[in-house]
C-alpha cells in the first residue's frame, strides 16, 4: 500500500501563520522533510515517534540536490507512510513544489498540496507596508531574486522597468546591485522607494529603507542576509504610519523559558495559553529550552493506593505529581469514590486545575503559592495525623519539617524524578550564541540542571534579566551569585509574564 505526500506551505517564519490543514497534517504524519527556513518550533508539532528529514538548502549551497530529494519524498511514500514535506511561504510560490508535484505525478505517487501564506505578501504587511494601495498600487509583480542575474536574458528588465506596480523579489540580497542597476539602466527612477526586509514575520525581523541608488549599499552597511525580501514602489512610504510589529513592546527580545516539557510548552504556547503568549503577542522570541526531565514513578503512588486508608490528607505539591497520581489511578483502576473521607491539598493554580480535571476539588489551598503558606492552612485546620507529600525525588524537604513541627506524620511520596535534559544543550549553547535577552526559572531546579547543562557558558546568563517565578527559585539563583531580575506577587508562570511585561528596564 502506497502512502501520500503532503507538499505544505509552512509560512515565512511566524509559526502563527500555518494554516489549520498544515497544523493537522504535521501532527499526524509519519515522515517529515523539511527545508532550512522552517521555524524550528513548528517541528514541535510532529508526534515524538515521527522521522524529522532536514534537506534544508542555502544559496549556492545545495547539500541535498532536488533529485535525491525527490527520492526521499518517493521513497518514504512506497513505504506506506504519510510525507509532510514543508516548504517556506507557498510551495508553489518559487519552492520548488511544481517540481516535486511532477515527480510524484510520473512515479504515481499520490500526493495533496496544502497552501500556505507567502512571503511576498506578508512579510510587507509584517513590516508596515501594504504590498497594494488604491492610491499608490493597483498591482503587484513577484519576481525570483536568487536567479536573476544567471537567467538576465529570461528577464524583460525594460517591461519590468515600466510596471507602475509594486515589485517584489525574493531571495535576491546576492544580487542586489544587479537588479537596482538593472532597474534604473531600463528607466525605473533612481528616486524610486525600495526596502529590503530580513527575517520577515519573526521577532529577529530588521528593515532597511531607502531608494533604488542607495539601497544595495544601505543592505550590505546593516548586513541584511538572506532570508530577505525586497521591495519597490511608493507603497513603502506608508511604513512610517503602517509600522505595527515592531513598535510591540518585546519586540526583537529573546526569552528563555526554562522549565515544562519542551512539547507541552510549546503547544500551550501555539494553542494561545495565556502565558506565553502574551510574550509572543508583544513581539518577543519565546525559547523553549527545558533544562529538566521528568521521570514518573507509578510504583510509588500505587503502594501509596494500596495503603489509601491509612491516610488523612493528601498533599499535591506540582501539577507533575497529580500527573503521576492520575496515571497510577488508571492503572490500577483505582475508583476516585475511595479517597472520599481524606482531604486534598494543593500549592498553586496549576496543581489545582491538574486535580479538577480529575474531578478532585481541593479542600485546602493557601493563596500564597508556597509551602509555607500551605502550612499556616493547615495550621489552622484540623485534619487529623497522617500526611501523604506527593512531590519530587529533590522537593518538599520544608514541608516535611514544617508538617512534623506541627505535630503531623508526613511521609514522602516520590511521584516523579527529575532528571537533567541534556538532549537541549546542544540548542541552548547555539541559542546563548545569538543572545538572551530574559531568562525564566520556574524552580530551583531547572536553575541548577541549566547550570550543569550549560557549564561555563552559563555564566552568561548574568548579562541578561533573570526572572524566578518565585522566593525559593529567587534564593536558590542568588545563592550561586547570580543577580534576579523579576519575581512576581503571584507565584506562577502567568504572573512571571505580567511582571515581565511591567518592567520597566527592558
Amino acid at each position: 500500500m502506497k502512502g501520500k505526500v503532503y507538499l505544505i506551505g509552512a509560512g515565512p517564519g511566524d509559526p502563527g501563520l500555518l494554516t489549520l490543514k498544515a497544523v493537522d497534517v504535521i501532527k499526524r504524519a509519519n515522515t517529515i522533510v523539511f527545508d532550512r527556513l522552517i521555524n524550528y518550533e513548528i517541528l514541535k508539532l510532529a508526534r515524538a515517534e515521527a522521522e524529522l528529514i532536514d534537506v534544508g538548502k542555502m544559496p549556492g549551497h545545495h547539500p541535498i540536490p532536488q533529485e535525491i530529494i525527490n527520492g526521499i519524498l518517493a521513497e518514504k511514500a512506497v513505504e506506506g507512510r504519510a510525507v509532510a514535506r514543508l516548504k517556506g511561504g507557498d510551495p508553489f510560490a518559487f519552492g520548488r513544489g511544481g517540481e516535486e508535484a511532477l515527480f510524484l505525478e510520473e512515479k504515481g505517487i499520490p500526493f495533496e498540496v496544502i497552501p500556505g501564506v507567502t512571503s511576498a505578501v506578508s512579510v510587507l504587511a509584517y513590516a508596515g507596508i501594504p504590498i497594494t494601495h488604491r492610491d499608490l498600487s493597483s498591482s503587484f509583480h513577484v519576481i525570483t531574486g536568487h536567479e536573476a542575474e544567471a537567467k538576465k536574458d529570461n528577464l524583460d528588465w525594460g517591461a519590468i522597468s515600466k510596471l507602475n506596480g509594486t515589485l517584489v523579489f525574493l531571495m535576491g540580497v546576492k544580487n542586489m546591485d544587479f537588479i537596482t542597476k538593472s532597474l534604473i539602466k531600463y528607466g525605473k527612477s533612481a528616486a524610486t522607494p525600495a526596502a529590503v526586509i530580513m527575517n520577515g514575520t519573526t521577532p529577529g525581523q530588521r528593515v532597511v529603507v531607502g531608494s533604488l541608488s542607495d539601497i544595495s549599499e544601505k543592505t550590505r552597511k546593516n548586513g541584511i542576509k538572506n532570508p530577505a525580501v525586497i521591495v519597490i514602489g511608493d507603497v513603502i512610504n506608508l511604513r512610517q504610519d503602517l509600522n505595527w510589529y515592531e513598535t510591540k513592546k518585546l519586540f526583537g527580545k529573546r526569552i528563555l523559558i526554562t522549565g515544562m516539557n519542551e512539547r507541552e510548552e510549546w503547544e500551550a504556547g501555539f494553542t494561545k495559553n495565556d502565558s506565553v503568549t502574551a510574550l509572543i503577542d508583544e513581539g518577543a522570541e519565546v525559547i523553549h529550552c527545558p533544562a529538566l526531565k521528568i521521570i514518573h514513578v507509578l510504583e510509588n503512588i500505587e503502594k501509596l493506593l494500596n495503603e489509601i486508608v491509612n491516610y488523612d490528607i493528601l498533599i499535591f505539591t506540582s501539577k507533575n505529581g497529580v500527573e503521576s497520581f492520575s496515571r497510577a489511578m488508571r492503572e490500577k483502576r483505582f475508583d476516585v469514590r475511595r479517597l472520599n473521607n481524606i482531604r486534598i491539598a494543593a500549592v498553586g493554580s496549576k496543581t489545582k486545575e491538574k486535580l479538577e480535571e480529575m474531578l478532585i476539588y481541593p479542600d485546602i489551598m493557601p493563596q500564597e503559592f508556597t509551602s509555607s503558606a500551605l502550612l499556616d492552612v493547615i495550621k489552622e485546620e484540623k485534619i487529623g495525623k497522617n500526611a501523604a507529600v506527593i512531590t519530587s525525588d529533590i522537593g518538599g524537604k520544608d514541608l516535611m519539617n514544617g508538617l512534623e513541627q506541627l505535630g503531623l506524620k508526613p511521609r514522602k511520596i516520590i511521584a516523579y524524578k527529575n532528571q537533567p535534559n541534556y538532549e537541549i544543550r546542544e540548542r541552548f549553547l547555539e541559542e546563548f550564541k545569538r543572545g538572551i535577552d530574559i531568562a525564566i526559572f520556574t524552580s530551583p531546579s531547572t536553575f541548577y540542571y541549566m547550570k550543569e547543562i550549560a557549564g561555563e557558558t552559563m555564566r552568561g546568563i548574568s548579562k541578561s534579566i533573570i526572572a524566578a517565578i518565585g522566593p525559593t527559585t529567587k534564593k536558590a539563583i542568588e545563592g550561586e551569585g547570580y543577580r534576579v531580575d523579576v519575581i512576581p506577587r503571584e507565584h506562577t508562570m502567568e504572573g512571571v509574564i505580567r511582571e515581565i511585561l511591567e518592567y520597566k528596564n527592558l
